[in-house]
């Protein structure tokens, strides 16, 4: 019997190696077909440019270049033409992968690591929210998730979305074992994908100095300059080639918002609508970051991930890769259902799942035989509209401190 025990991590660790070689095999032979991953290629080319060539991935040179070796690729998403549009820092993530010389190599290897990251996110999600589900239950739940389109296209295109995400869940980790200056250097990483995390990082800097965790606010200013520092000495002027980007944001970036929907759904109320949410989802989030201030971690965490939600539908224009992050909310509200209704909490995060597996897709497909496609701007509905839902729905619970709500939780089953 005990050796049983004894060799059952061994085998472990065996079938996890065996399965990581098939993975990266299988993605090898992925990446040989060219089919999607624009964003890992718009990263890779630009690092390699800079790393063999001394080329600014900024550069015309650099963009023509992108331009005319992805022209013919097939791709999953819609928008700009190609470009590099990261911070320079960003390219810390990607640089190792350059060292291979291969792109079709270290497409493989990033799209393996990626799917690693992706469950590394969930299983950080079950500890940071206490959900412990039966394990049939986590298995469909982490089906479902994976096969789903805000995991499945962020995949697919490669970019830095699921870095940035594990950075911003590495953040939390910290926070909850009150390694601040560690949280201060991963909330710095997660700014490689800007306008995913620009009001999650304000507002836990924000939340930080209510907390009056110096540290935490110090290192991420510390680890932002140090990057940027280090990217001068690459391109000495590439903060400002990165501002003429933005400068220029609509030729740039995509412009993807709840606004662009209205306006080519309702033309002549489109535009106002899109303000409309956009004021109202200000207003709610201002009022939820001031409610938060000096709060426990259990409320500081459903802040959060309602920032994540709401930063979809600010205005803040956004591409389908970054719905990835929307999935350490799901895994809260999930958590905090269970923690209510055991059975019928796990059974509804499931049931979640499902339905967003059902919805997203057929809005995807919908949109790709359609003769006037929305640009899948019609997808910025869907997952944010079921978080916001689900997140008010657990409010009460997520803004309990534990103790308290695990001892009124018992003081109800005695009546």
């Amino acid at each position: 019997m005990n050796h049983s025990r004894s060799a059952a991590p061994v085998l472990i660790v065996i079938l996890s190696v065996l399965l990581l070689i098939g993975l990266a095999w299988g993605n090898y032979h992925f990446a040989e077909n060219h089919i999607a991953g624009e964003g890992f290629s718009i990263q890779w080319i630009s690092i390699y440019s800079l790393v063999t060539e001394g080329k600014s991935p900024y550069s015309d040179l650099v963009t023509a270049q992108l331009q005319d070796t992805l022209k013919q690729e097939i791709f999953f998403t819609i928008g700009n033409p190609p470009r590099y549009t990261s911070p320079l820092f960003s390219g810390v993530v990607i640089l190792p992968f350059t060292l291979t010389g291969n792109i079709t190599l270290a497409h493989g290897l990033w799209s393996t690591i990626q799917l690693v990251i992706i469950f590394l996110i969930l299983v950080l999600g079950l500890k940071l929210t206490g959900w412990k589900p039966a394990w049939y239950i986590f298995f469909l739940f982490l089906l479902f998730t994976i096969i789903s389109y805000h995991v499945v296209i962020p995949w697919l295109d490669g970019g830095l979305s699921i870095w940035a995400s594990l950075f911003l869940v590495l953040t939390f980790l910290a926070i909850y074992n009150n390694r601040n200056e560690v949280a201060g250097v991963f909330l710095a990483l997660a700014t490689i994908q800007p306008q995913m995390v620009v009001l999650s990082v304000v507002f836990i800097l924000i939340w930080a100095a209510s907390q009056r965790r110096k540290l935490l606010i110090l290192w991420f200013f510390i680890a932002v300059i140090f990057l940027s520092v280090i990217g001068l000495f690459l391109v000495p002027d590439w903060i400002v080639q990165y501002i003429r980007l933005l400068y220029k944001f609509k030729q740039n970036f995509p412009t993807a918002t709840p606004g662009v929907l209205f306006n080519s759904t309702w033309p002549g109320l489109g535009k106002q609508l899109g303000w409309l949410l956009s004021g109202v989802s200000a207003v709610i989030l201002i009022i939820e970051w001031w409610l938060a201030l000096k709060k426990d971690f259990r409320w500081f965490l459903w802040t959060t991930c309602l920032t994540i939600v709401f930063s979809q539908w600010i205005g803040i224009p956004t591409i389908p890769e970054n719905f990835i992050g929307l999935i350490f909310p799901l895994v809260l509200i999930s958590a905090m259902l269970t923690e209510r209704w055991y059975r019928g909490g796990q059974l509804a995060a499931v049931l979640t799942t499902v339905i967003l597996f059902i919805w997203q897709w057929g809005l995807f497909f919908g949109d790709l035989t359609s003769s006037q496609p929305s640009m899948q701007a019609n997808l910025i509905i869907p997952l944010p509209l079921i978080l916001l839902i689900g997140l008010y729905w657990v409010r009460w619970w997520a803004s309990k401190p534990h103790r308290l709500l695990i001892e009124e939780l018992r003081l109800g089953e005695t009546y």
